[in-house]
């Protein structure tokens, strides 16, 4: 009669001596890597897309030409006054405001450097015009409106190239949650194949132990403790290595400095879902480690 193996803390199996071990800690570690820098980066563009919405979708920008004639002081005052009271009697047009010299100039320093002098330059006099949330804008008719009565004045709609930017974002994103999905089905098969190619080595202690009593599930653990810890450490070492090169890749994107990404940032529960991503391997692994061993013993003992 065959007595029952009682699981304590030790381990029959020699699994830490395997060649499949080091298999899975690296391919482990790669796929973490990988999918840690595309979850970030799909965080991160979904965070610039949020702030291209809000803080553009709701302005626009009135730009008016410098005039080719000498003008006064007065008279160029009154050609920016009467565009301003255009635009406030829009009755879309929540406010307006005239960039001060030192706003232009933050807004040409990335093209032209911090040594410019404006004042030699025939730059156009800008003005931000925020919408009423909720209300159309009639951006056609406004802008006839607007050259009937100042020609030398042009309204920028920012939409036009919004709506590219968002789509160029939603296209990425796409693709970042095929590599995601991608990279989980790659990862899942090599624990399955790693831990089937450790079975193979290990054939002949697994059938003793069944002489002796051990059933498959007994088996199983032991693999599936392996793969927690595998999937712990491997997880740990790839989140570290995917937020170092994350960190360092939105560095050096922050250098360009051109608003399009100063204002985009991970939220506190995305951040969480990042760090968190060490523990999910570990279960990933230990739960496929003990499937795949349940899998094959069932079909060749």
């Amino acid at each position: 009669m065959r007595g029952k193996i009682k699981l304590n803390c030790g381990s029959e199996l020699p699994l830490k001596k395997d060649q499949a071990n080091l298999f899975l800690e690296i391919m482990t570690t790669v796929m973490v890597f990988l999918f840690s820098v595309t979850l970030a980066g799909y965080y991160f563009i979904n965070s610039m897309a949020e702030s291209w919405q809000n803080g553009i979708s709701g302005s626009l920008t009135v730009q008016i030409a410098p005039s080719a004639e000498t003008l006064t002081e007065q008279e160029q005052n009154l050609r920016i006054n009467k565009v301003i009271t255009f635009f406030e009697n829009q009755p879309s047009v929540d406010n307006v405001a005239l960039l001060s010299q030192r706003q232009k100039q933050q807004l040409l320093q990335p093209w032209l450097g911090d040594k410019i002098n404006l004042e030699t330059l025939p730059v156009p006099e800008l003005l931000d015009v925020r919408l009423q949330e909720g209300q159309v804008f009639d951006y056609e008719q406004t802008a006839a409106a607007l050259a009937d009565l100042a020609p030398y004045a042009s309204i920028d709609n920012h939409n036009v190239w919004l709506h590219r930017l968002l789509q160029l974002a939603s296209a990425v994103q796409t693709i970042g949650v095929s590599v995601l999905m991608m990279v989980s089905t790659v990862g899942a098969l090599s624990i399955f194949y790693a831990t089937c190619t450790s079975l193979g080595i290990h054939g002949n202690i697994i059938e003793i132990l069944h002489i002796m009593g051990a059933k498959d599930d007994y088996i199983a653990r032991q693999y599936a403790r392996r793969g927690f810890w595998i999937g712990l450490f491997s997880g740990l070492a790839g989140t570290f290595f995917a937020l170092t090169a994350f960190w360092w890749l939105r560095q050096s994107a922050l250098t360009f400095e051109s608003g399009l990404m100063s204002n985009a940032v991970i939220a506190t529960d995305e951040w969480l879902m990042l760090l968190s991503l060490p523990l999910w391997t570990a279960l990933l692994t230990m739960a496929t480690s003990y499937w795949a061993v349940r899998r094959t013993l069932r079909k060749i003992m």
